[in-house]
């Protein structure tokens, strides 16, 4: 049987299991996108990702739709609801470089910009200061309390994060944020990787894009500008 349209209530819930490199031998859970169930793996003991737990039950409370049906919409109107990785610290990670991105600083509660080394590092890591703000900041999302709901209908695909593969190529590919509702570019290496890899941006929109129901205001659905189609000339 079809499996129903997934809803996620975090963008972490996406990502593939991670066992990280170190060789410890834990039991944890996270949640698999394609079966829409929380399943055990084994954790390495270091690094890996957000989409990963302790027990069965915190899995399901944090990925699962039966849980995500409790919060009402009071809740949502109440206080934002970002991404976990909105409040972890600043990281520049282990390498050398000296590349400009930005990150949520949950003391002065703005996006603010740092030099990140290249590697490594965590979530809170943007490519520019509005997806950061998209992401993180109060004002952006659920602004004035108006929005109530945002829903996925699309390929569960189009939920993954980039993946730049295995090799050792650097070929210019676009994925589809799913955080922010954008298609952004990447570097494959040409090979591996997954399914939300396109050869141009208009591919990844045309796939992904409209997967996404429109945010329901309080005044109803909210409009998005239309390209006008050009009128056929007539010749008299």
């Amino acid at each position: 049987a079809e499996l129903p349209p997934l809803k996620l209530v975090h963008s972490f819930c996406a990502m593939r299991a991670d066992d990280g490199p170190c060789k410890a031998i834990l039991k944890r859970f996270f949640f698999n996108i394609h079966t829409q169930q929380c399943e055990e793996f084994i954790y390495g003991g270091c690094e890996g990702n957000q989409n990963r737990f302790e027990t069965l039950e915190e899995c399901k409370q944090k990925c699962t739709r039966d849980y995500s049906k409790d919060m009402t919409e009071t809740k949502a109107t109440q206080r934002k609801e970002k991404p976990d990785f909105c409040f972890l610290e600043e990281d520049a990670g282990i390498c050398r470089g000296y590349i400009t991105r930005y990150f949520y600083n949950n003391q002065s509660k703005q996006c603010e910009r740092f030099k990140y080394g290249g590697c490594l590092g965590n979530l809170n890591n943007f490519e520019s200061l509005e997806e950061c703000k998209n992401t993180c900041e109060d004002t952006y999302r659920f602004k004035d309390s108006l929005f109530t709901t945002s829903q996925y209908y699309g390929p569960s695909w189009c939920l993954t994060p980039a993946d730049r593969g295995l090799c050792q190529a650097n070929v210019t590919r676009f994925y589809y944020n799913s955080v922010i509702g954008k298609c952004r570019p990447f570097n494959y290496s040409g090979c591996g990787g997954n399914e939300n890899n396109f050869t141009s941006k208009k591919e990844c929109l045309r796939a992904c894009k409209k997967g996404f129901i429109q945010r329901i205001s309080k005044e109803g659905l909210i409009k998005t500008k239309r390209k006008r189609k050009k009128q056929p000339l007539k010749i008299v």
